[in-house]
């Protein structure tokens, strides 16, 4: 008797501690807005994403120069990664859906996050060729 008690109440106790682990991963910031992107990544590969942000937000936070930029994506038509990631960041170039080019440097950890039809999806700038908005 006292062996079954023993072994009931470890059950109960892992059933309790593994309720308090960590979200999972997989978990990613879904934005109010639904925009809609392609991420080519540095292996050529395209994925569709729906529901996409950038570091959570709804817009491109980078340095250009020596001041910070933000850019709201309804203006953004697409992003080119340009070269390897150097010093801890990575340079782009951001091409604005009225023709306009502006040129700004990224932090390589700034991760683009959205939902694809077979789960979620986070990629690291440094890992990213080019995005491409619907």
């Amino acid at each position: 008797m006292n062996k079954l008690f023993t072994i009931l109440l470890l059950i109960a106790g892992w059933v309790i501690f593994a309720g308090m682990a960590k979200a999972p991963e997989s978990e990613i910031p879904k934005p109010g807005i639904n925009f809609t992107a392609t991420v080519i990544d540095d292996q050529s590969i395209s994925t569709k994403c729906t529901f996409v942000s950038w570091e959570g937000q709804l817009f491109f936070l980078g340095v250009r120069g020596k001041g910070t930029v933000s850019i709201p994506f309804e203006k953004v038509k697409k992003v080119v990664f340009i070269g390897d990631a150097t010093g801890g960041n990575k340079d782009a170039q951001v091409t604005l859906r009225n023709g306009e080019v502006v040129a700004v440097t990224f932090d390589n950890e700034s991760r683009f996050y959205g939902t694809t039809t077979f789960g979620t999806y986070k990629i690291a700038a440094k890992n990213i060729k080019e995005i491409i908005f619907e």
